[in-house]
């Protein structure tokens, strides 16, 4: 459903002009930054997505974008999660699931320090308390077989199109 929506919104996003020394004198301000899926698509049909102003069909898939990447972080009972789990087994799922918490700490300092956004310091305290809860052990495991290796492939390529490790900035 994200991407129809996306395309929706890229596609009609209105450009305004800048009028000379607006930008220095327009005091605070969030600005949304785009993930790489929308980058493609703005690339695709040559849209200046840099002086554009976001419509309620960009804003929605800027949304639904960012809370599919937070799901597919490979992290607990989150659907990379699983996903890991599921590939990798259990330890690599533990080491994972830490090096990306670790990870995402340092994004959360950065983000701080260049974007002035503290946007991902929630999330660190929802991955503290995802590492703590083990995913669970089911009865036997299937082997994967080539189907899943595509679908976890693409999973794997949904995640990078819709992850930003800066989602705002704030000015």
């Amino acid at each position: 459903m994200l991407l129809p929506v996306a395309f929706a919104g890229v596609l009609t996003v209105q450009h305004v002009p800048l009028i000379a020394g607006e930008a220095a004198n327009s005091g605070g301000g969030i600005i949304f930054n785009d993930p790489l899926l929308f980058r493609l698509i703005a690339r695709a049909f040559k849209i200046d997505l840099e002086n554009a102003q976001a419509n309620s069909f960009y804003l929605a898939a800027w949304f639904g974008a960012l809370v599919t990447a937070l799901n597919l972080v490979p992290v607990g009972q989150l659907d990379g999660g699983h996903g890991t789990f599921a590939v990798f087994g259990r330890a690599a799922h533990q080491w994972i699931g830490r090096a990306m918490f670790v990870a995402v700490v340092a994004i959360s300092i950065l983000g701080w320090v260049w974007h002035h956004s503290p946007a991902w310091f929630v999330f660190i305290l929802l991955l503290a308390v995802m590492l703590r809860v083990h995913h669970p052990q089911p009865e036997q495991m299937e082997p994967i077989g080539w189907s899943r290796i595509i679908v976890g492939i693409i999973t794997l390529i949904v995640f990078v199109l819709c992850f930003l490790p800066f989602p705002i900035t704030i000015t």
